[in-house]
């Protein structure tokens, strides 16, 4: 039985036909189950990164994506509007199209909602617990400035990390975090060596140097990349 709807293969056998193609540098680091880190690098990261990786993949998208009516309204409020510039007839014109498209999109991709100022984020974990523990990995673009593309990774959203608390709690082990880096100019993706908690989640210095080589990682990939950060 496959993983992924129709929807899903059929878009990744497009971009593989006439997107730039990626090569794995490491694949061997590429164990399930684990949370892999990326970077949006303007929405180009996801075609640099997704449509390459192997194995069984949640991602992590927001959740306006997964409703028709409201992927229309955020489209024609924020993405086609203020992000991209389009007058509003044509933004909803637009998202006549695409939002049916992206909801359908978000289902056969299964992806994982992730509501924000919400309660509804205890879902988010919830669909995100489950699915590491069946041998799934999760990939998660933490950077807060989605459309930057600068070579320094900016402030980055760190709720992302409970869900090493809620994975020890429940099999006694850390997950290992995995940072991944489309390098557009080679065309490789580099693969990182796993991060991985020593201590409690929530130890404000662990915490704090976990969270620092998350982002040397998405930032420097050429520096020190044998460099081992855990154990």
């Amino acid at each position: 039985m496959k993983y992924y709807g129709r929807l899903f293969y059929f878009c990744r056998f497009l971009i593989r036909c006439f997107h730039t193609r990626y090569r794995i540098d490491h694949p061997e680091r590429l164990k399930d189950p684990v949370v892999y880190l990326s970077r949006h690098f303007n929405s180009k990261g996801i075609f640099m990164t997704i449509p390459w990786l192997p194995g069984r993949i949640r991602i992590w998208a927001l959740s306006v994506y997964h409703d028709r009516r409201v992927c229309f309204d955020h489209l024609v409020q924020y993405t086609l509007t203020e992000r991209y510039g389009f007058p509003k007839w044509k933004a909803k014109m637009m998202a006549t199209l695409y939002a049916p498209f992206l909801s359908a999109l978000m289902r056969s991709s299964r992806t994982i909602p992730v509501y924000r100022d919400s309660m509804k984020v205890i879902q988010t974990y919830q669909l995100s617990l489950k699915a590491l523990k069946q041998g799934e990995s999760l990939l998660i673009f933490p950077e807060r400035s989605y459309t930057s593309e600068d070579g320094r990774m900016s402030d980055m959203y760190e709720g992302f990390l409970l869900i090493d608390r809620l994975y020890f709690r429940d099999t006694g082990r850390h997950i290992p975090f995995v940072t991944i880096f489309a390098d557009a100019k080679t065309a490789t993706i580099k693969v990182r060596e796993p991060i991985l908690f020593q201590g409690d989640a929530r130890d404000p210095d662990e915490r704090k140097r976990v969270c620092e080589l998350i982002q040397s990682q998405l930032s420097d990939p050429t520096d020190q990349d044998d460099q081992s950060h855990g154990s």
